[in-house]
């Protein structure tokens, strides 16, 4: 079997470990649509993750120590849910039924910890 690093004589005496770990990650986006179909194509197509940009350099690697081969996303799982209509009231394009209470929702990340804090 290769290993995915070289081995160097002070590794003498270590063990090696192949770690798979699952995470999970929600993502959560607003769509103007008709109706929902049409907003789970609009997903489909033009939002949701950029599945380009996962890769190995989505993890923390030390190359001394460890290094990735493996990195894999899916999506098993989607839940829409109606927020209201958009309309014109007066002069003002609203979303009915919906009260926006967006709140600060980034959380650090701890790199050298790779977990939010």
């Amino acid at each position: 079997m290769k290993l995915p690093f070289s081995l160097w004589s002070d590794d003498v005496g270590k063990k090696v470990y192949k770690i798979t770990q699952t995470y999970t990650l929600i993502v959560e986006q607003y769509v103007k649509a008709h109706d929902k179909d049409e907003a789970f194509d609009i997903i489909l197509n033009k939002g949701g993750i950029n599945h380009d940009k996962i890769d190995k350099f989505l993890t923390n690697e030390d190359f001394e120590f460890c290094e990735t081969t493996y990195v894999d996303v899916d999506s098993p799982e989607t839940d829409i849910q109606y927020q209201g209509a958009i309309v014109k009231d007066d002069e003002d394009v609203k979303c009915d039924f919906f009260e926006p209470e967006f709140k600060d929702t980034i959380i650090p990340f701890n790199k050298k910890f790779g977990r939010h804090v």
